[in-house]
């Protein structure tokens, strides 16, 4: 959420589309790392910020981290676990004009809000 006018800038680049032509298969949303760089350089591209690294972590004990422009994921996650993560460097890269606040935990935070946001965009292009 931009913190100024406290309304949501979601966006999902139609090149996101042709990494997923194929809905019909299962789990097509699950990324490996691969597809993870690639949806994250649309993304930074879109809001005009560096590209974070992305890391692939087997040992996390949550779905995925950021911290210090590194994305951290599982060999494969959610395409939304890597959008969550993305928020936060799209924070930190703006000097906080998002506000990308976990603190009120769980599937209540803002990064949260912002990946189901996202989500519910990524399916309109379908």
């Amino acid at each position: 959420m931009v913190r100024k006018t406290g309304k949501w800038d979601v966006r999902v680049p139609k090149a996101i589309k042709k990494l997923f032509p194929d809905r019909s298969k299962p789990y097509y949303w699950v990324v490996n790392k691969e597809k993870a760089l690639d949806v994250v350089r649309i993304m930074a591209k879109a809001y005009k910020i560096h590209m974070p690294k992305v890391i692939v972590n087997t040992h996390l004990d949550c779905n995925a981290l950021y911290r210090k422009n590194e994305i951290h994921m599982h060999t494969r996650n959610h395409i939304k676990s890597i959008m969550h993560e993305f928020y936060h460097h799209l924070d930190r890269c703006t000097d906080g004009a998002y506000n990308s606040s976990d603190r009120k935990g769980g599937s209540n935070s803002l990064s949260w809000k912002f990946a189901d946001l996202w989500w519910v965009e990524f399916k309109k292009l379908y």
